[in-house]
């Protein structure tokens, strides 16, 4: 009885973030970010109060450094983008990235 009560409780909390964030989607607020990137960089900047994830998104993190240019970057990449060469290769010379790190 008590879990049932519970997971009621649950429920309608859900429904009101659901709620609030097609409430904000359909009058253009400005307050509401998509995709991996736009969140962590709300996340960095301290601009996120409520976060609704999807728990089975594969996506891997890339630290991928330019040897020639010494510039580093993080790639956050999907399956079908892991297989794309662009993302481990200088586009304007050819070279091949070095991968420092995935998880």
């Amino acid at each position: 009885m008590a879990s049932d009560a519970i997971g009621n409780v649950r429920f309608v909390q859900e429904k009101k973030v659901v709620g609030k964030f097609f409430e904000n989607i359909a009058l253009d607020t400005g307050l509401v970010v998509f995709g991996i990137e736009d969140t962590l960089k709300a996340l960095e900047v301290g601009a996120l109060e409520t976060m609704l994830l999807y728990e089975e998104l594969q996506v891997m993190r890339y630290e991928i450094r330019n040897p020639i240019k010494g510039e580093t970057k993080v790639h956050l990449l999907n399956e079908k983008q892991e297989k794309d060469p662009k993302y481990f290769k200088d586009p304007e010379t050819g070279t091949d990235l070095e991968v420092l790190a995935s998880e």
